[in-house]
């Protein structure tokens, strides 16, 4: 009988073999030529980064979607306002000098408001002047068809034009208010006294101009004036017939949608470029309505919640109701501004 013997030793320690490592880590450890030490620094460095894109990211959506108050006050200086009214078919033109509207006027308010979240937000603005005159001047005047239903008087005298020579007595009260309330839409970077170089903000406007007019004029002639229509000149009694109906006065309220857009441009930290446009009327409240504002000019921080602001500003206004009463104002001049902050 054939047998066979056999025999099992245990292995010693350090003959086991631990094949946990892959055969890529195994080749790496025994070359034993790579330096840990810079994946190691690197490390940190990657997580600093991402770290602090975070945190810049969410700090601008944080301050994004946040409440921010507008308030500007200004003044609107305008070397000569012309203006023209139409009151009864009588047309009256008319230029008034800075200096006569500082003397004149008795009221004015002029500000805007402003608030936003996020990029949405609301504006409000006020223009409102009312200026009262009177006294005697020596010049010529000429009306247009201004007696034409005053059926008691001769005909000569409600013809189309009556002209006077020599000294008026003029009375003129004007009243004018205009209110812009509009929604606005920001893109671009959110508007402050301070802004990071380069960047640009763009506000689009869009809601409704309410205008307020009120004119009331009078005027009669002396004793040494020469009152005359289409060369004819008028009697004495006549001419006291004419002072009773020179008086006249035009008033109405009406709403135009508005249109408009406001942009910004960081010169530099604390110098700013900006422009405003809008429009409003379009024909919509008479047989002719239209208005308009364009607006250039440069501003510079105070500090990091006011600025104050320097600019060239034209305002027009054209109006007509129908029934021979029409309205027209054009203003250009320098406006000053002050702006505040609030967030």
């Amino acid at each position: 009988m054939l047998c066979v013997e056999a025999s099992i030793q245990p292995l010693k320690a350090e003959e086991i073999v631990d094949n946990s490592e892959s055969p890529i880590e195994t080749e790496i450890a025994a070359s034993g030529d790579v330096d840990t030490s810079e994946t190691e620094e690197m490390a940190p460095l990657v997580l600093s980064q991402a770290s602090d894109e975070d945190t810049g990211s969410n700090q601008e959506q944080e301050e994004e979607d946040n409440w921010r108050v507008y308030l500007d006050l200004y003044a609107f200086l305008v070397p000569t306002t012309y203006s023209s009214t139409t009151i009864n078919g009588n047309k009256n033109d008319a230029a008034l000098p800075l200096s006569d509207v500082i003397d004149t006027i008795d009221e004015a308010l002029t500000f805007k408001a402003q608030v936003e979240y996020g990029r949405f937000g609301f504006m409000a603005g006020v223009y409102h002047g009312s200026l009262s005159s009177s006294g005697s001047k020596s010049i010529f005047k000429e009306t247009t068809n201004p007696l034409r239903n005053q059926l008691g008087l001769p005909s000569a005298l409600r013809q189309r034009t009556i002209r006077v020579n020599g000294d008026l007595d003029v009375d003129v009260d004007t009243n004018q208010t205009i209110v812009d309330l509009a929604f606005r839409y920001r893109a671009g970077a959110i508007q402050k006294p301070r802004m990071e170089k380069g960047s640009s903000s763009f506000i689009g406007l869009l809601g409704a101009r309410v205008i307020d007019a009120n004119i009331n004029t009078s005027w009669s002639v002396r004793n040494e004036s020469t009152v005359s229509v289409e060369g004819r000149v008028v009697s004495r009694e006549n001419t006291r017939e004419l002072e009773k109906a020179s008086s006249a006065s035009f008033g109405n309220t009406w709403v135009q949608p508005l249109i408009g857009a406001f942009g910004t441009y960081a010169i530099s930290e604390d110098w700013q470029a900006f422009a405003y446009l809008d429009a409003g009327g379009f024909g919509l409240s008479g047989e002719q309505d239209l208005s308009g504002t364009a607006q250039a000019g440069i501003a510079y921080a105070l500090g990091n919640s006011s600025q104050i602001s320097l600019s060239y500003k034209y305002f027009g206004l054209d109006y007509a109701g129908g029934g021979g009463n029409a309205y027209s104002v054009d203003q250009s001049g320098v406006n000053l501004g002050l702006r505040w902050f609030f967030d």
